[in-house]
């Protein structure tokens, strides 16, 4: 018998996960998402401004780059705007679609959640792990010093 399609049974996944549990992981996929959680977990306020997390952001991209972002002017600027607007319009709608903020539209703020918490802690657990691909070039890299070395990893 095939399925109808108004049947809510048929619309359900066959796996044993549940619809939302996607989009978090898609959440905590991003690397600037999760540096939105941990940034808003470290503040002492109860909310803040798109703006200051704009510009925490950006510094924290400067300090990861090793000082390669350009530190005044309208290069700064350009940059700024572009990571506000990126955290305007893609990161904190999906980390409030999630539950992980409360966003608010009228005052350009943004509140980490109770929700948001739990998934701080997933993601400190992701971030935790060994990388499989960096673990697997770290290894084809010793292989190939052992070989230039002349000696045998095998």
């Amino acid at each position: 018998m095939l399925p109808v399609i108004s049947d809510p049974e048929s619309l359900t996944p066959v796996t044993g996960e549940t619809p939302g549990d996607g989009s978090q992981f898609d959440a905590l996929a991003d690397r600037r998402r999760r540096a939105v959680l941990r940034y808003l977990d470290a503040r002492d306020e109860e909310s803040v401004s798109l703006s200051d997390l704009a510009d925490h952001l950006v510094l924290e991209d400067d300090a990861d780059d090793g000082g390669a972002l350009a530190s005044c002017g309208d290069a700064l600027f350009g940059t700024r705007r572009r990571v506000a607007i990126t955290l305007r319009h893609s990161h904190v709608p999906k980390l409030a679609d999630v539950g992980a903020v409360a966003f608010d539209i009228d005052t350009n703020t943004v509140a980490l959640t109770e929700r948001g918490e739990q998934l701080l802690a997933r993601a400190d657990d992701i971030d935790a792990e060994p990388d499989a691909e960096s673990e697997a070039d770290r290894n084809a890299t010793g292989t190939a010093r052992g070989r230039a070395a002349g000696t045998s990893t095998s």
